[in-house]
């Protein structure tokens, strides 16, 4: 493993929540949500997170990166975008959600260890 960023220590994850829905073509798609946080000095233009789930024995069952998609609100709906697309500025909290198509059936269905492998500021 790499380590993480030096200014990944600035962003903090709360509030997580898990859940599922289906699709339009009837598969389930699995959610987290939470708020991130950045607590530093610089604005994040861009951040991978790596998602761990785990199995009962609290070993890795599934572990994928995905970039931070922050929501934005005030439309018909709230859409995930990518952070570039709305950065998160020095003491900013935003909501977020990771999407993924597919989790491991070895899960635990705890909450899943969140880390941020790539994080660029401005």
């Amino acid at each position: 493993p790499t380590p993480a960023p030096a200014y990944a220590a600035n962003l903090k994850f709360s509030d997580l929540k898990t859940s599922a829905a289906q699709n339009f073509v009837g598969a389930t798609v699995s959610y987290l949500d939470g708020s991130i946080t950045n607590t530093g000095d610089k604005t994040v233009t861009h951040a991978v997170v790596q998602v761990t789930f785990k199995d009962e024995l609290g070993q890795t069952a599934q572990r994928e990166e995905l970039p931070m998609r922050v929501l934005r609100t005030g439309g018909a709906y709230d859409e995930a975008v990518d952070i570039s697309l709305s950065p998160l500025a020095p003491g900013d909290n935003k909501p977020f959600r990771l999407t993924f198509e597919n989790i491991s059936a070895q899960w635990n269905h705890a909450y899943p260890d969140l880390q941020v492998t790539q994080v660029m500021t401005r």
